[in-house]
């Protein structure tokens, strides 16, 4: 399967149903009396995280996700039923930004359920509206809008350890040797071209391992493969680099500096994370050469020695990495402390804007009044006195008034246009 680790889809939470105005009527009963039902809630869009996907290919095949609308009200005070919610399966680690503004709505670390678009509420029917002093309103309201967003996928491997290094240096060899995992391995000079994941089992023990695509001088501005997997290691509990120590032609101290230099310049947090070091190809002849200069020149660095081909000492690089596990801080509070900021955010004054579009012409702009008018349905007198008082209570009418609207003057509030009248 194809590993794609971004995509951008479109997600609707389901509107709710709305709310209707009805009287009782059967034969024999006087005065029965309003019966009109509320609407059901709109369905909600969860996201859960999946073990068993590993890419965001469905994502780029599928981009608009919508949830189930709630039912409009019945008769004989029968409530609209609820709309289903809808749950969209993502891999382990995918994070779901905001494309409008940036902003993380969730990061999916396991398999639990994370609410990302509330479904919109169910309006009232004109039962909810009976008082002493209005036996038989016609009065009812139409359901809220769910939430909606752009939204950008993320996927950032989750693992335990990163296995990164230089291609070639075999790092898909020694984690098909340690793991479960069967990556692509070959006798060529080649390179890991996707993440790769694998369990790996010491004692009564599991960790996950993830080999990350080689990376090169420079990878860190975009060379190679650069950012687009650089980005994996962030989510990473521990780094093992994995460096050829047995090729003539290669100089693992060199290396260890180019891939460090490019960990610090991508992100001032990788590189204070744990970090081992494993010196693979012990089964060549320029190895101990190589081990004996690299131990000079880093005394107080951890090396691990070892012949993935040869499978010579596996059992101890199983122990030490898990070791170096168990000595560190928690996967998801490793990486929460990093991802912590203070956000102060400035809520803008919503204004009750009026233009004044012709001579006898207004438009009238605010989110406060689209909701009151999206709310109530101007489909009875009562539902009209409703809109028109809270309108006034917002200082809509007085804020005309200073505007210079006179009568028969039309007001206009998105589809829906008035004649002005003093009286009322």
């Amino acid at each position: 399967m194809k590993f794609i680790d971004q995509a951008k889809i479109s997600i609707l939470a389901g509107n709710g149903g709305n709310g209707i105005i009805s009287f009782r009527r059967e034969a024999n009963v006087d005065r029965g009396g309003p019966d009109g039902g509320d609407g059901g809630n709109g369905g909600n869009i969860y996201f859960q995280g999946d073990n068993g996907m590993n890419t965001l290919l469905p994502f780029h095949y599928q981009t608009k996700y919508k949830a189930q609308n709630g039912e409009n009200g019945k008769t004989k005070n029968a409530y609209g039923a609820n709309g289903n919610d809808l749950i969209i399966k993502v891999p382990i680690g995918t994070m779901i930004i905001n494309e409008v503004n940036n902003d993380l709505l969730a990061d999916i670390i396991d398999e639990k359920l994370y609410l990302v678009a509330k479904g919109g509420i169910g309006g009232k029917g004109n039962t909810k509206f009976k008082s002493s002093r209005n036996t038989a309103p016609r009065i009812c309201e139409n359901g809220t809008k769910g939430q909606q967003y752009d939204l950008i996928l993320n996927l950032k491997v989750l693992a335990d350890i990163g296995f990164i290094g230089k291609p070639c240096a075999g790092k898909s060899s020694l984690l098909s040797k340690i793991s479960n995992a069967k990556p692509k391995i070959a006798d060529y000079d080649f390179t890991t071209l996707v993440p790769q994941l694998g369990l790996v089992n010491y004692k009564d023990y599991s960790y996950v391992v993830a080999d990350l695509p080689g990376l090169i001088e420079f990878a860190s501005k975009g060379k190679g493969l650069g950012i687009q997997f650089l980005k994996h290691i962030e989510r990473c509990k521990v780094i093992a680099h994995i460096i050829d120590f047995g090729n003539e032609n290669k100089d693992p101290i060199t290396d260890y500096l180019i891939i460090n230099k490019e960990l610090k310049s991508y992100n001032l947090f990788l590189e204070k994370l744990p970090q081992i070091v494993i010196a693979n190809k012990s089964d060549l002849e320029y190895f101990y050469k190589n081990l004996k200069l690299f131990k000079a020149k880093f005394p107080n660095i951890d090396v691990i020695e070892c012949s993935a081909l040869l499978e010579k000492n596996i059992e101890n690089v199983k122990k030490e990495l898990y070791k170096l596990i168990k000595n560190s801080n928690s996967l998801l509070e490793t990486y929460l402390e990093k991802e912590k900021e203070e956000i102060t955010i400035s809520l803008a004054k919503d204004e009750i804007i009026i233009n004044k579009i012709s001579n006898n012409k207004f438009e009238i702009s605010s989110s406060k009044v689209y909701d009151i008018y999206n709310k109530i349905p101007l489909i009875s007198i009562d539902n009209l006195w409703r809109f028109n008082a809270k309108l006034k209570d917002l200082g809509v009418y007085d804020s005309l008034k200073k505007k210079g609207i006179k009568n028969g003057d039309i007001v206009k509030i998105l589809d829906y246009e008035f004649s002005w009248n003093d009286e009322f």
